[in-house]
């Protein structure tokens, strides 16, 4: 047997023992998938063990992430620095070798994946930055970011339509440093993945612009290496590696999909052992490891050039070494200096004040990108004067992702992990339904992305109720770890990047295609998320959000005429007011005997805050197609409809 066939059984078997160990995971594919792991790690993957935050490291994402077990048995045999005990502790609390790879628990992970197709798109995010970087500061000779970003795929992924999405733009963008290695077995849970998907492979990817290359023998070492590393030599696009395997190589259930999840009995681990020849695959054998440390030992001779060649760099490319700089430099920005004075006392639209200070923030944080799901002329989200991105143009700030609200989000989540700085992307509202996994995925990872959705309500009008947010605030409300702001004008927003810039979490902006009447807030008060605007005490207090507090104010106006005392209260983030002191939020609640919440949402978040004398005005239904005016009124959200609601409501208490 030879030293990479013994390497390859060694990873077969430690995969499946972890596996049986923790009487859960997903057999077929550590068995089946196992030489490509091993040939990209010890031939391909320009890793540092020693630093996982090397700048110029390869990119890796296990999409397919059912397949950890091998991933973390291959990391093991490499020492990227898990122990025998992570091994054991597979899929156990707390353990930094949980079921699917989790970004922030294991060093090593790029990226958290498990949803298929999800890691697909975060690969293009990656490349992406990649390109941005690359082409603006490499100097010739002096490559300083030129990684590449292998994803690790299987059929599943390359069915889920957000795969599609960003595979389809990594094409047109020729990201020539994206390589896909697809596990191509041709069977999913269920049975022969063919039942479900019989399209042309091959043709479907030429189509969409990528290098194709077909390994018969997924299982050949030799052959694998070699379809990888002539990948690499592709400069003009994009490629996938589909390599033939088989599901549960070795076993009895070898090409069944019944292995998919299964973990081998003790028996059937037993016989793959001694099939393989292996006795305890934990205790990696003296060539197996020399194998490994060659692989180590060259990667850190790849390093001592690279850093020769960064020294090189800086003096023989002093002003794009300086520009690097600049551009990587973390510095904090004081958001309340973006806007000139003159235009806080100013009404704007959401949209509209956002592309203001978006403008500005990009000028003072240089990796800023981010773009729209065709939708740059409405939402605004877009940076002027700053070009836009293209294969032609990589260092163009805005980019184009087509009507892909699903991959834009998830390519922001891999953008954002490489670039180690916010990005933004932009779509309506009501299409945010497009976008839940994704944000679900900043939110578990905990980084930057800043989600923009505009028009935000039913007052989008004409375009009826499929463009009419109702439930969407409260679907984003309830994900853990977002803060969701809907700011009341520029001021408000101002104070919600604040927030935004200040946390890891992702952030939700949701922004009013109409004109917002300026509130003249107090910075310090907005800051905490919910705070008194006007009046001190009062029989009422209403709590409101975004376009509905400029109608809260019109209320108070006409109840004061008739002498029940208002105070009206702004919510721009209740995730940021939920975190003040327990004082502070009975003092903002205590401002009036009956509360009543006024916002054009069905959420019922505020119920918490109203009481049992409480009222929710709000949307229970869908949108129609009319002017929004009109749907003020019939929608009950006129000033004197609300006032007239909330007297009613005020005789239940005399």
């Amino acid at each position: 047997m030879n030293i990479n066939q013994k390497c390859i059984n060694y990873l077969r078997c430690l995969s499946a023992d972890m596996i049986t160990t923790a009487n859960s995971g997903h057999t077929g594919v550590a068995l089946g998938a196992t030489t490509i792991l091993y040939a990209l790690f010890k031939d391909h993957y320009f890793y540092d063990v020693k630093d996982h935050n090397f700048i110029a490291r390869d990119r890796f994402v296990l999409s397919a992430g059912h397949a950890s077990a091998l991933y973390y048995a291959t990391a093991y045999m490499f020492n990227f620095g898990l122990t025998e005990n992570d091994l054991k502790n597979f899929r156990k609390l707390d353990s930094v070798t949980p079921g699917h790879p989790e970004y922030g628990v294991t060093n090593f992970v790029e990226t958290s994946t498990g949803p298929l197709g999800q890691g697909v798109a975060n690969a293009v995010g990656m490349a992406i930055g990649q390109n941005m970087i690359g082409k603006r500061f490499n100097a010739q000779k002096c490559p300083v970011i030129d990684n590449y970003t292998y994803c690790f795929v299987g059929d599943g992924c390359l069915m889920e339509g957000v795969a599609q999405e960003a595979l389809s733009l990594a094409g047109t963008l020729k990201l020539n440093k994206l390589i896909l290695l697809y596990d191509y077995n041709n069977v999913t849970i269920d049975g022969n993945a063919d039942m479900a998907n019989s399209e042309n492979i091959v043709k479907k990817f030429k189509a969409m612009h990528f290098n194709v290359i077909k390994v018969n023998n997924g299982n050949n070492y030799f052959s694998v290496t070699r379809a990888i590393a002539r990948a690499k030599r592709c400069t003009t696009k994009p490629s996938i590696i589909i390599f033939k395997t088989v599901i549960g190589y070795g076993t009895d259930k070898a090409g069944l999909n019944s292995i998919h999840g299964k973990p081998l009995t003790q028996v059937e681990l037993n016989q793959l052992k001694s099939k393989l020849g292996v006795a305890n695959p934990y205790k990696l054998p003296e060539d197996v490891k020399k194998i490994a440390q060659k692989t180590i030992e060259k990667n850190a001779n790849l390093i001592e050039k690279w850093n020769n060649m960064f020294a090189i760099y800086q003096t023989t490319n002093p002003e794009l070494y300086r520009q690097l700089v600049v551009f990587m430099d973390n510095k904090k920005v004081d958001v309340y200096k973006l806007v000139r004075e003159e235009l806080l006392s100013q009404s704007f639209s959401g949209r509209d004040a956002n592309e203001i200070i978006l403008k500005e923030l990009s000028l003072k944080m240089p990796r800023l990108v981010g773009g729209t799901a065709d939708l740059a002329s409405s939402t605004k989200a877009y940076i002027s004067g700053a070009g836009d991105y293209s294969a032609t143009n990589p260092r163009g700030k805005n980019i184009h992702f087509g009507i892909r609200e699903h991959a834009m989000g998830a390519i922001c989540n891999g953008l954002t992990l490489y670039l180690n700085s916010p990005t933004f992307c932009s779509t309506f509202l009501t299409f945010s339904n497009y976008m839940i996994p994704p944000i679900r995925m900043s939110a578990m990872m905990n980084i930057p992305v800043m989600y923009m959705f505009s028009h935000d309500s039913y007052k989008v009008g004409e375009d009826g109720p499929t463009h009419q947010s109702v439930e969407q605030l409260s679907t984003l409300r309830l994900i853990p770890n977002v803060n969701v702001f809907r700011p009341c004008d520029i001021r408000e927003l101002l104070s919600c990047y604040d927030i935004a810039l200040k946390s890891s979490c992702p952030s939700c902006f949701v922004l009013s295609k109409q004109t917002l009447t300026n509130q003249n807030g107090n910075f310090e008060d907005i800051i905490k998320g919910g705070y008194i605007l006007s009046g001190n005490t009062g029989k009422v207090l209403i709590m409101a959000t975004g376009s509905e507090v400029e109608l809260a104010m019109q209320v108070k106006s006409i109840l004061a005429k008739q002498n029940i005392e208002t105070v009206v209260a702004s919510f721009p983030c209740i995730e940021e007011f939920e975190k003040q002191s327990n004082k502070y939020k009975q003092d903002i609640l205590s401002r009036g005997e009956i509360k009543v919440s006024l916002e054009a949402s069905n959420d019922n978040i505020w119920y918490k805050y109203l009481g049992e004398k409480g009222l929710k005005i709000s949307i229970e239904n869908f949108g129609k197609s009319a002017n929004g005016n009109v749907l003020d009124e019939y929608f009950g959200f006129t000033p004197n409809q609300v006032a007239n609601k909330i007297k009613k409501h005020l005789k239940n208490f005399e």
